[in-house]
């Protein structure tokens, strides 16, 4: 693996951490621009991460499913592999891109994990780094919910990714126990399934994906499982 693969296989890990500088970050919408794929990479892992993270201790070995394409791209990031030794990091960001590193592996690998310290909770807070406008690939928009109850508080905001739009959600007092379905809707009034959750009597933190770019998303609606409206935001156009 050349120079460049190493460094963009850096910025994925650190992504997928939620541990870029300004820097860093810049560095990698540059390259996001240039290659579609690195956003396709980063979802992939995080959605790894993030099932890896809700399996107890019970539940030692995980069945993963990855495409041929993403074994691929980062074949030559395993945790074997040299990372880039230009840099110096601190024990935050060594810790970080290490677990990012071993995720990496564990997907080029058989696909059978064993022995990971799943019970650890993934980190939910919305990126940081990137800042701009509504529809800002990488930056994290601010959203205000309309609840339909007064005991619910709803907090979030949006990511724009080339692949399409991230959710971010971080609810109190949705008690019921649901289901409830998550639904973008587009400029043309067509809805977009962003996920599913259940009711719980402690904070619930979520992070959804939906195949529609931030520019076409009009609303954000949060709805019960006979159709209720639970939520919803009105999203200004880009």
């Amino acid at each position: 693996m050349n120079a460049r693969d190493d460094r963009r296989a850096e910025l994925i890990a650190a992504a997928v951490g939620d541990d870029l500088d300004a820097t860093e970050a810049a560095e990698l919408r540059e390259l996001a621009s240039s290659d579609p794929t690195v956003d396709t990479d980063i979802a992939e892992l995080r959605a790894l991460t993030g099932t890896l993270g809700r399996r107890g201790p019970t539940e030692p070995w995980l069945e993963l499913s990855t495409s041929p394409e993403l074994r691929a791209r980062v074949l030559g990031a395993s945790p074997d592999s040299a990372w880039p030794p230009q840099r110096t990091r601190g024990p935050r960001r060594s810790a970080g891109l290490a677990a990012a590193a071993a995720i990496v592996g564990l997907v080029v690998g058989s696909g059978v994990v064993l022995g990971i310290d799943a019970s650890r909770p993934q980190p939910e807070d919305p990126p940081a780094a990137i800042t701009g406008p509504p529809g800002t690939l990488g930056a994290y928009e601010q959203v205000a919910f309309t609840t339909s109850m007064p005991s619910v508080d709803i907090e979030g905001g949006l990511v724009a990714h080339t692949w399409g739009t991230e959710t971010f959600l971080d609810m109190d007092g949705v008690t019921d126990r649901g289901p409830y379905e998550v639904v973008l809707v587009d400029r043309w009034g067509t809805e977009l399934p962003s996920g599913t959750f259940l009711g719980s009597d402690v904070t619930i933190e979520c992070r959804m994906n939906a195949a529609v770019l931030r520019g076409d998303v009009t609303e954000i609606e949060i709805r019960g499982a006979d159709g209720s409206l639970l939520a919803s935001a009105q999203l200004p156009t880009t």
